[in-house]
């Protein structure tokens, strides 16, 4: 079936023959399985499902369960869709493919059907997962860490306004025949298990996006007919955003699609390793060390890098009069919610923007070693310091023995390490920042090694070698 005949076949669900394979690990989330099994069957489309599991499981007569790891990982399971979809991808128009614990309704199909048609060619409508904690509040555990919307990305199609989310997984993907074909065609779909950006579990549900040259993305206009309950609810009030903050991110993305929001980007924040292992946080909750640095009294702060603002919200608390570069206009919808300034723009905009204005202390955390040149920045800011005034910095100890053994043994990406190119990490600490800083006339006066991981007791005794963070205070 062609993407752009498929509203030919919207007047009439029950000619529409549908393909769901749903991974399911064990039994701990039989009674969820269960429960979508139902779901599927009972829609008003032609639908078949498959259950690919490390054991048998009885789902009923009507499912076909297909026992057998791809790998010896257990975390391999969710790849034994691919060859069930590469086999039957000619005898049904939509595929889906789920984790076993994933609501999704027809409401969302068919939403699903409406948006495709005037999808470019390169795009796949996507879905978000939400979540529901026990007092009934919602929350998406998908914005988490590094990930967040693409202010760049906001596109009008058709009567719909789309938008990438940078985290394409959300433990479920739908794909029409004609997508899948070019999907298997790519030669990035049908391979062994591996990980990439992804762990394993989610390489298998993202590939698509991530190795198939297609991008996700996300009807923000119909935002609610493309979001899926995660029924185990596992993450909420551990993980993710809550549904206020998340409307107001939907909100932001949408007056950039009416022009009355810029749609700007601070700089590059993911590292080229694994998992994005030490990229920016944009959700980072407040350093109480850090906020110890900054001078009681202080009057105004210029906040580089931030993210959704709760560091910079408790300096606003304390009096302090605070100015933000946000890493992009979308994530500074809560910070600037909060009463925090903005400024928006590209790095080198930003601090062209407040040329000639001097502030009492400059925050900046977790984002130096991201920087292409972080020598040069550090220059840059120190221009915006009065006398008197202090620059504070955090990141992360690439001195530690962790770090450190793993690089001398060469385990996963950490090899990397040292290379920017292939990192996208410069392996910066104290002693490099002070030689940055004293050519601009700033002196260092403390530096604190702290521990954001779990350690184990003889890492307590290592100090700074031990340690899994620095923070530093220099002024003028």
């Amino acid at each position: 079936m062609d993407d752009k005949n498929i509203n030919n076949l919207e007047s009439d669900v029950c000619q529409i023959r549908v393909l769901v394979v749903i991974a399911s690990y064990g039994m701990k989330n039989i009674d969820f399985l269960k429960k979508l099994i139902r779901s599927y069957q009972g829609m008003a489309m032609n639908t078949d499902v498959v259950v690919v599991s490390d054991g048998p499981k009885d789902c009923g007569p009507d499912v076909r369960v297909v026992v057998g790891l791809p790998s010896k990982n257990p975390w391999s399971l969710p790849f034994a869709h691919k060859r069930i979809f590469a086999e039957n991808m000619d005898r049904y128009d939509l595929f889906v493919y789920s984790e076993d614990d994933m609501e999704v309704t027809e409401n969302n199909i068919q939403a699903f059907l409406s948006v495709t048609p005037y999808l470019a060619e390169d795009e796949i409508a996507g879905f978000l997962r939400y979540e529901v904690d026990e007092s009934g509040k919602w929350s998406f555990p998908e914005a988490h860490g590094v990930y967040h919307w693409k202010p760049g990305s906001v596109k009008q199609r058709g009567n719909y306004t789309i938008a990438e989310f940078t985290n394409e997984h959300s433990a479920f993907y739908l794909l029409t025949q004609a997508q899948l074909k070019k999907v298997i065609a790519s030669g990035g779909f049908l391979r062994e298990p591996y990980e990439g950006r992804y762990d394993m579990l989610c390489s298998a549900a993202t590939d698509p996006y991530t190795s198939c040259g297609f991008k996700k993305v996300i009807c923000i206009s119909a935002i609610e007919n493309f979001l899926i309950h995660h029924l185990s609810n596992r993450y909420a009030g551990v993980l993710g955003v809550s549904l206020p903050d998340f409307m107001e991110q939907i909100r932001m993305l949408m007056a950039i699609a009416k022009d009355i929001h810029p749609a700007t980007r601070l700089c590059k924040a993911e590292s080229y390793l694994s998992n994005g292992e030490w990229s920016k946080n944009y959700y980072e909750t407040p350093n109480e060390d850090l906020i110890k640095f900054v001078p009681d009294h202080i009057g105004k702060v210029l906040s580089i890098g931030c993210g959704w603002g709760a560091t910079e919200a408790k300096l606003k608390d304390r009096g302090a009069s605070v100015t933000a570069i946000p890493m992009d206009s979308v994530i500074a919808a809560k910070s600037a919610s909060l009463g925090i300034d903005m400024v928006y723009g590209s790095l080198d905009e930003c601090l062209a923007q407040l040329e000639g204005q001097v502030f009492d202390c400059l925050l900046m955390t977790n984002l130096l070693h991201l920087l292409p040149n972080p020598g040069q920045v550090l220059e840059q800011c120190s221009h915006f310091i009065g006398r008197g005034g202090a620059f504070i910095i955090s990141g992360p100890n690439f001195s530690c023995v962790r770090v450190l053994a793993k690089r001398l043994l060469g385990i996963k990406d950490y090899r990397k390490l040292g290379n920017f190119e292939e990192s996208g990490i410069h392996l910066i600490g104290p002693m490099q920042v002070k030689r940055y800083l004293k050519k601009a006339d700033l002196d260092i006066t403390k530096v604190q090694w702290v521990n954001h991981l779990p350690v184990h007791g003889i890492e307590r005794k290592l100090g700074r070698f031990g340690a899994s963070n620095w923070l530093l205070k220099a002024c003028r």
